[in-house]
């Protein structure tokens, strides 16, 4: 009796392991929790029909991510871990005070422990400064915002952390953005000013539909319209937020999210609002814009799309203004955590041209500076990327390339330069000019494919 019970025992238990597995072969397994990205299946051949010696760690990272159940296993085991521990069994979320959940990449900006150095800072700004020029010099306006970071905003519920001394990311390019006229807002101090009613999500790193209408009528406002959507009215919503969801893959809680009760008119050529581009009309607005958002654009751009006769959203991060109608205004929203993709992605826009009397005072050097024809541009030019042969420029120097054509602004970055040039100009010898210690140095060289 006693050895039936320990077989009977021994199946039920290898029964009970098989199950993930068999799940995973009769229904596929487990889908994708929020933003997780699944493993891809194995493959024992590679493109190029070598074997894959990897498929092994490949198949067992594919398994992992798909066993049946494994959502709800995990649901399960942080629902324990936060209801014994309070803690978080993903390194993606805070669990923080009052119900309140935190996006864990935002802790660098929130300590200041990872802030842009004056280089940086420059650059970022300077880019702003050339898109800006390049709106204006269609006959349109420019804005540039920062959506806050959530712990910015409402920190009452995020651990004890030590916090840096000195200015934020996002306070001092603001400064930058002031002494360069460059036309920006401060959604931080709107946020700020709505004080006691919190505008984002307790369980999401977004603002709600009322913390977008703010900034709707925020923006609107600084580019010279009047709007009110702030003031509603809204029915009740609700909302499953993004941190739940990665903390929690098969919770179903809800959290309210006012809906703006009036709706909307426009057409779009998606309904989906995480779409990489949208293009809007509605018969209610007047003017062109063109914006470029991220995630927090999601319920964002409803009100501005209202607003515009013909708008054009995108989430693209290289920002093209060649899209931009003439008089129309050119927007830009970035969440506070990714500010560096000022620098980590290229705008894509013809160099403007410069005087070239710049160049003048230029000292020759020989230091070796390389750069590339990185890919061909828009029809008629070339893109080229760069460095600036091991020289670290002063951090306020604007970068130039004297060519056969002219001499040309680039786009500065920390430690190199890009910039979009007519292909005859990229064609031939160019010298590359920036001040290093104060002196106006020159360096030759020519483009490699």
């Amino acid at each position: 009796m006693k050895k039936t019970l320990s077989l009977l025992f021994a199946a039920l238990f290898l029964a009970l392991c098989l199950i993930p597995s068999l799940g995973l072969l009769i229904t596929g397994g487990s889908g994708a929790a929020a933003n997780q990205v699944l493993a891809p299946k194995p493959v024992l051949l590679k493109s190029d029909g070598k074997l894959n010696t990897a498929w092994l760690e490949d198949l067992s990272r594919y398994v992992n991510d798909r066993f049946s159940l494994r959502q709800e296993a995990v649901t399960l085991w942080a629902r324990l871990n936060a209801g014994l521990l309070h803690s978080s069994v993903t390194d993606q979320v805070i669990l923080g005070r009052f119900d309140l959940l935190y996006y864990a990449p935002t802790v660098p900006d929130y300590t200041r422990s990872n802030p842009m150095t004056e280089r940086e800072l420059w650059c970022a700004a300077r880019r702003l400064w050339l898109l800006q020029e390049y709106a204006e010099a269609q006959g349109g306006q420019f804005l540039f915002t920062v959506a806050p970071n959530k712990n910015q905003l409402y920190p009452e519920g995020m651990p004890t952390l030590a916090v840096a001394d000195g200015p934020t990311n996002t306070e001092a390019l603001y400064r930058k953005l002031d002494e360069m006229g460059i036309a920006h807002l401060d959604l931080h101090a709107i946020f700020r000013a709505a004080d006691p009613e919190r505008l984002y999500f307790n369980t999401d790193s977004h603002w709600t539909s009322r913390g977008a209408a703010l900034a709707a009528d925020a923006i609107l406002h600084a580019l010279g319209r009047e709007s009110a959507y702030f003031g509603g009215p809204f029915t009740s919503g609700t909302h499953k937020g993004d941190l739940y969801e990665m903390l929690y893959p098969t919770g179903t809680e809800t959290e309210p999210d006012p809906v703006y009760a009036p709706g909307f008119s426009f057409e779009a050529s998606s309904a989906n609002p995480d779409s990489i581009s949208i293009s809007t009309k509605s018969a209610a607005g007047e003017g062109t814009l063109l914006m470029y958002r991220d995630s927090f654009g999601r319920s964002l751009y409803p009100y501005l799309a209202e607003a515009y006769g013909e708008a054009f959203f995108s989430r693209k991060n290289d920002y093209d203004p060649t899209a931009l109608q003439p008089g129309g205004a050119l927007v830009i929203e970035l969440v506070e955590r990714n500010l560096r993709y000022l620098l980590d992605y290229t705008p894509t826009m013809p160099a403007p041209r410069r005087d070239a009397a710049l160049a003048q005072d230029a000292q020759p050097h020989d230091g070796q500076m390389h750069f590339v024809l990185a890919k061909v541009g828009p029809e008629g030019y070339t893109v080229l990327h760069g460095d600036l042969g091991g020289y670290a420029p002063d951090e306020d120097s604007p970068i130039y390339l004297d060519t056969v054509l002219g001499l040309y602004e680039a786009l500065p970055g920390a430690e190199g330069f890009s910039l979009c040039l007519p292909e005859d100009a990229a064609a031939g010898p160019v010298r590359v000019l920036f001040r290093h210690d104060g002196a106006l140095l020159s360096l030759a060289g020519s483009p490699e494919a």
